[in-house]
């Protein structure tokens, strides 16, 4: 049994121009053979409500066997503050970048890191380091990267980063915070076209944070990535291959594409090893999940929709309604039509 529900983020006010994730999930323990709840992030600090209402509507307790903080943006940590504070949390799982670099008090939205960490804490709540090779209820559960090594590499440049922005800010401030007020208009073709996607790992250290992590659920495999970059898949994928066999013959059934589907993300050599080639996709149809902000000027890319359904991938975007993978059909929902090849930016 397994339902894993991908809900809608929104900027907090209210243009829906940013992206998020907020993701509950609830499988089976094969340990156990009962019913578990994880929730990994939660968006901005509105979307907890959100979250607490498709609790109680779709699984009828705010209770949460297992709340996952990915890293600490505030489209994926805010709202879990407020989960937190009205649910039965077990267990949290989340960074604590001052255990790994002296320096952390200055990484952005260190408050919310503290907030969240103190809460949980003064609840009672165990709070673990989600590191490559934890797993929880009796594997279905995996964090499949980042390494505490990775993490402390990848910290410790965020943080340089931080540093050299505060020093040279006035130089170039102004320049970089001009971008496009337009949206991409993405033409539907009738046929892929050809790829423009690289394998240049541009995304930033802060994301190469992020926790990925697998469930394991009716022998199907479902992969959760936050923001993760290039480099940081390549780990995980490690990390899967050496849990489950190679992705050729343990296929996954989900794969969410990283960072709401930014191009920054994801190359055709990483997703030829998780997914397959265009030519040889390891399974026919695997669902292929963006969490993506409806009026989003640049998420997902249509570079990296039209990657992953070159690669045989069903794909779908959250863009202002809540995309569901369920082992039974949940009563009054239908099925949504995948996004076909588009015009590449």
């Amino acid at each position: 049994m397994y339902e894993i529900d991908f809900l809608p983020v929104e900027n907090e006010d209210g243009s829906s121009s940013k992206s998020g994730d907020a993701i509950v999930a609830k499988f089976t323990d094969p340990a156990t053979f009962s019913p578990v709840v994880v929730v990994v992030d939660a968006g901005f600090t509105p979307v907890a409500d959100q979250v607490i209402e498709h609790l109680d509507t779709y699984h009828g307790a705010r209770s949460i066997d297992l709340m996952v903080s990915t890293h600490p943006d505030t489209d994926h940590i805010n709202g879990l503050i407020g989960v937190l504070e009205a649910c039965d949390v077990k267990e949290l799982m989340m960074h604590l970048p001052w255990k790994h670099d002296t320096r952390a008090a200055s990484w952005g939205n260190y408050e919310k890191i503290v907030q969240l960490f103190d809460l949980a804490t003064s609840r009672g709540v165990t709070v673990t380091e989600p590191f490559a090779g934890v797993t929880r209820f009796g594997g279905a559960f995996r964090v499949l990267g980042p390494t505490e090594e990775y993490y402390r590499v990848q910290l410790s440049r965020s943080l340089d980063e931080v540093t050299s922005v505060s020093l040279s800010a006035s130089g170039w401030a102004g320049s970089t915070l001009i971008a496009s007020a337009t949206k991409l208009v993405k033409r539907v073709l009738n046929w892929f076209p050809s790829e423009t996607l690289t394998d240049t790992d541009d995304t930033s250290a802060r994301n190469n944070t992020s926790v990925i992590s697998a469930i394991v659920a009716d022998d199907r495999r479902f992969m959760l990535t936050g923001d993760s970059g290039i480099s940081a898949l390549e780990g995980a994928a490690l990390e899967y291959e050496g849990a489950y066999g190679a992705f050729s013959t343990a296929p996954l059934f989900l794969f969410q594409a990283p960072h709401h589907g930014s191009h920054h993300n994801l190359g055709p050599a990483i997703l030829d090893r998780i997914l397959g080639t265009p030519d040889h996709p390891h399974v026919p149809e695997v669902s292929a999940v963006v969490s993506s902000a409806k009026a989003s000027e640049k998420h997902p890319s249509s570079k990296v929709t039209n990657a992953l359904g070159r690669r045989g991938a069903h794909v779908s975007a959250t863009e202002g309604r809540t995309l569901c993978l369920s082992s039974t059909p949940r009563p009054g929902w239908s099925s949504v039509a995948p996004i076909g090849p588009l015009e590449e930016e």
